[in-house]
């Protein structure tokens, strides 16, 4: 199966959905958007698209590598690890890999991923889901936010094609942007590594 078709699908589905109305950035989640995805699919063409642009991830998850190639029907996330969703309507796009960031101005925020993807309409991060080694630098600004925990989508098999969005995301999902856009990156410490962090930004024409 062409997991990218799925992720093609829910993308196009969102897209349409949020350019028929004006949405600002809002601070907290909100309700899930009415459309239909295929949960397993798209959870595996982010994750395998994150495994090409961090190949660390070979290294630190290589059961989870496996069960990607392999096609597995169903398959659970690393102890260790979680997928986060948000949906982003902004042009301009972030890759990223391996990459700290603490605010150190106003309220302590962490941020914290293995691998993140910013590219409308939707924003992931695969994240560490230890929380007790950042809980003296304040919260994870996932969670600040409310971004969707989307670790069960793995669950389900190819069969699953058209799932309501709003009964897999029952606490909503924000409309965020990156914490580090703009004047705002002003306020944090970023911290990486030049040797394993690949950074790719640009703004999306049209």
């Amino acid at each position: 199966m062409n997991y990218d078709k799925a992720y093609g699908d829910f993308a196009e589905a969102l897209d349409t959905y949020q350019r028929a109305r004006s949405f600002l950035h809002l601070p907290r989640a909100d309700p899930a958007p009415p459309v239909r995805v295929a949960p397993g699919g798209v959870a595996r063409s982010i994750l395998i698209g994150m495994f090409a642009t961090t190949p660390q991830l070979r290294v630190m998850f290589p059961g989870l590598a496996v069960d990607l190639c392999e096609r597995r029907a169903h398959i659970a996330l690393p102890d260790g690890a979680s997928l986060r969703m948000a949906l982003y309507p902004l042009r301009w796009t972030r890759l990223a890999s391996m990459f700290n960031g603490y605010r150190v101005l106003g309220r302590r925020l962490y941020y914290n991923v293995f691998s993140e993807v910013y590219f409308r309409p939707l924003a992931w991060a695969l994240i560490p889901s230890d929380r007790g080694y950042h809980e003296h630098m304040g919260e994870s600004v996932f969670d600040d936010l409310g971004w969707a925990t989307v670790d069960d989508w793995l669950q389900y098999g190819d069969d699953v094609t058209a799932v309501d969005l709003r009964d897999l995301c029952r606490r909503g999902v924000p409309h965020v942007r990156h914490p580090l856009s703009g004047h705002e990156q002003d306020n944090w410490v970023q911290l990486f590594s030049d040797e394993i962090t690949a950074i790719i930004e640009g703004e999306i024409p049209g």
